[in-house]
């Protein structure tokens, strides 16, 4: 290396005790997590298709240097001592200080293998080397050189350096690469990290206005359960977490979508207590739907839904006289919307009711028009299918209000139902309504059940 050289490659510091040292400029380059440094030579010539390494290289590098006394070079054995800094001056030591011992210095030239700092010593802030000598090796003290060396970055180690970009035209390949080659244990590609509580971890990005995808996975594995994308939610505790969250501000947009030969979209609750959902959907649309299905839809097991309130309603065109068809004439008037007993005695008049299975009734209701001083009253009942000789249980009753002379129209309930679960498998339900002579003045307008349902029907 000619004299013109060697000025551009080193800076001078000056030793406390009269000494002049010369330091090369270093180049930090970044390569599979590991930092390495090394003097660039003039002239020198970059090495051609090198392979990628196959093991990491830690986070070691090796520093050269130059060292004088006055103005002529070292020849000597010296023992180093080298520090991490934050700052040119002051600042806060980063790492631990490494000590290299017995050193060949050799017409000024020093090479100090292995120096390591720890993984997080370089996260693209400023850095500083302090270095300390003694020569010869092994006797007296060390001495600080004045200065700290600066550690520079090479051009495209800067590009990974925080908030720095990395950039290119190519159409088709990946603007970066990270590869985990190991075949076992639990290794990342890439891995993201942010602790702020609206910050991301890994976040991508699509700015084209024709499709593309802002976070894409790819898993070519043909055995064991391989994933495309995988999401984690940790929180073991209250809050409401999601492994994989996907929304979509387009109008016809989807949040989460997915496409497969068997299973376009599949969620399992593994929580074996409790209430989970394997797919939890919602709409705050009246008119939108929490989950749609275009096309068929079969379910294993129960389909249920939150407690809905729903009726039936029997008009009086369903009653029929319980001694119809007997040797006695039964006089009555139905016009279909009212009931009358126009008999001289009192009768009984029965209608059917189909109600669903595990409904729960909670009220009947009855549509009265009262005129007489006698009442009518109407029963829900039913009867056991296991039991044929138990007769009727009642389960809820309504009677009519009336003065003679002054009709009294409305409708009265009751709301106190005894075994009010709907069982269609064991017994079979209906109305009974019994009207006393004398009530010509008393219409029967209608029934209507009030139930709650959780189960299809």
């Amino acid at each position: 290396m000619n004299t013109q050289e060697k000025r551009t490659l080193v800076i001078r510091v000056n030793l406390t005790r009269g000494l002049t040292t010369l330091l090369t400029l270093a180049l930090l380059l970044t390569l599979s997590g590991g930092i390495l440094m090394m003097t660039r030579h003039a002239q020198a010539q970059e090495p051609q298709n090198v392979e990628s390494p196959q093991a990491d290289l830690g986070s070691a590098f090796t520093y050269q240097g130059y060292l004088e006394d006055g103005s002529s070079p070292v020849n000597s054995t010296c023992d180093f001592q080298f520090s991490l800094w934050d700052a040119s001056s002051g600042g806060s030591q980063v790492g631990s200080t490494q000590t290299k011992t017995s050193l060949a210095v050799n017409d000024g030239f020093f090479t100090a293998p292995n120096l390591d700092f720890g993984t997080g010593s370089f996260t693209g802030s400023e850095r500083h080397l302090q270095i300390s000598v003694r020569c010869p090796a092994g006797s007296g003290s060390y001495t600080n050189l004045t200065g700290r060396a600066a550690l520079a970055a090479a051009p495209y180690a800067l590009s990974l350096m925080p908030g720095a970009t990395v950039s290119s035209d190519a159409t088709s390949g990946s603007v970066f690469k990270a590869v985990s080659s190991a075949t076992s244990g639990d290794p990342a590609g890439l891995y993201g990290e942010a602790n702020s509580a609206t910050g991301a971890g890994v976040s991508g990005w699509n700015l084209s206005s024709s499709g593309g995808y802002a976070v894409y996975g790819n898993n070519t594995a043909s055995t064991g359960t391989p994933y495309g994308v995988y999401g984690i939610a940790a929180n073991g505790g209250s809050a409401t977490s999601y492994g994989v969250y996907g929304k979509s501000n387009s109008s016809v947009g989807t949040g989460v979508g997915g496409i497969a030969p068997t299973n376009g979209v599949y969620g399992e609750a593994s929580n074996s207590s409790g209430t989970t959902w394997g797919v939890y959907g919602k709409s705050n649309s009246a008119s939108g739907y929490g989950v749609y299905s275009n096309g068929n839809a079969h379910v294993e097991g129960d389909l249920t839904w939150k407690a809905k309130t729903s009726y039936v309603s029997v008009s009086t065109a369903a009653f029929i006289p319980e001694s119809y068809g007997t040797s006695t004439y039964v006089d009555y008037q139905n016009e279909g919307y009212y009931l009358i007993n126009e008999d001289s005695g009192s009768q009984w008049f029965v209608a059917p009711v189909q109600l669903p299975h595990g409904a729960v009734v909670t009220d009947l209701q009855v549509g009265w028009g009262d005129g007489s001083n006698v009442s009518a009253t109407v029963y829900l009942r039913r009867r056991s299918m296991i039991d044929v000789t138990e007769s009727g249980v009642t389960m809820a009753q309504v009677t009519s209000v009336g003065t003679f002379g002054s009709t009294h129209e409305g409708v009265w309930n009751d709301d106190t139902i005894d075994d009010a679960t709907i069982d269609n498998a064991h017994y079979t339900y209906y109305l009974d309504v019994g009207m006393q002579d004398s009530a010509e003045d008393i219409k029967l307008y209608g029934v209507v059940i009030e139930y709650t349902i959780t189960e299809i029907y």
